[in-house]
């Protein structure tokens, strides 16, 4: 079996499991785009067509993994 034939097969067991996509990439250490097109190719819904409370979680799912941006405070400096 070819490396990209057995990262499907880890992608469909680990999605069967429940877990997302943001899960899924950080398991096998590969870019999330490429598993969000894994899934897409097993023909699920356009998120167009995807139910409000499906849409939010994906929503949520995206901007946990994003990386989040520091308050500056310009009076918390290290010269203050």
């Amino acid at each position: 079996m070819s490396k990209m034939a057995e990262l499907a097969y880890d992608i469909e067991q680990l999605y069967i499991e429940g877990l997302n996509a943001g899960q899924i990439a950080r398991e096998l250490g590969c870019p999330k785009e490429l598993v969000l097109g894994w899934i897409a190719d097993q023909g699920c819904k356009p998120f167009d067509e995807w139910d409000e409370d499906a849409q939010n979680r994906l929503i949520r799912d995206l901007v946990a993994d994003m990386p989040q941006e520091e308050d500056y405070d310009p009076f918390s400096t290290v010269n203050s």
